[in-house]
């Protein structure tokens, strides 16, 4: 399902999900939040699927939820620590400062997050590879310039982007339009999937 959300923010934002069976919980979870200072944005996959998967992704979610004003090394520490006693999860964390127009983002595991600024160049945000579960971790967080007229997607492993998939996705006017672009290729895969696409407007 597609979902368009308000459009009078900051963030022309859309989502998609779907669950890997349908009527089976999806492994994945997500959490988008503006405020006026900044938009924060989790993706996160609990490992396997069904409902411990999705126990996993939702305690990071919850995290997020209660100290989204953190900045995001403590966000995904906190969500490391959360995982615990858990089977884990891999997870990108981003926020977009609307003062300065910067994306801060820290990546664990195979949750894709590609950047599309309006000169038309595209950022792959690089994670770090293996998944939280409590254990210390050393993470990496990285910040890249976010000007107006940007757009970001966010997705899990259950999409599949070949470079022209990336292309498309970024030119398209606006995220309902892209989500729709990605619902399409959606319709091949055999796995849980959660893509969350914005545009700083």
């Amino acid at each position: 399902m597609i979902e368009e959300h308000s459009v009078d923010q900051r963030i022309d934002l859309s989502t998609f999900q779907r669950s890997k069976i349908e009527g089976q919980c999806n492994g994945d979870s997500f959490f988008t939040k503006e405020t006026d200072d900044y938009f924060v944005c989790l993706v996160a996959d609990g490992l396997g699927s069904g409902q411990l998967a999705h126990d996993a992704s939702t305690k990071a979610v919850k995290v997020v939820e209660e100290h989204h004003d953190d900045d995001v090394e403590m966000l995904v520490q906190r969500c490391n620590q959360a995982l615990s006693n858990t089977r884990g999860a891999v997870l990108t964390l981003f926020k977009v400062h609307f003062k300065s127009n910067v994306l801060e983002y820290c990546g664990v595991g195979n949750i894709r997050l590609i950047i599309g600024l309006p000169s038309g160049k595209l950022i792959h945000a690089i994670p770090k590879t293996g998944f939280l579960s409590g254990k210390p971790t050393k993470l990496q967080v990285r910040q890249v310039d976010y000007p107006e007229g940007s757009m970001f997607v966010a997705y899990s492993d259950g999409v599949e982007l070949s470079s022209p998939d990336k292309r498309n996705v970024m030119r398209a006017r606006s995220p309902k339009i892209a989500a729709s672009l990605l619902k399409q290729k959606a319709l091949a895969t055999k796995d849980d999937m959660t893509c969350v696409i914005g545009k700083l407007t």
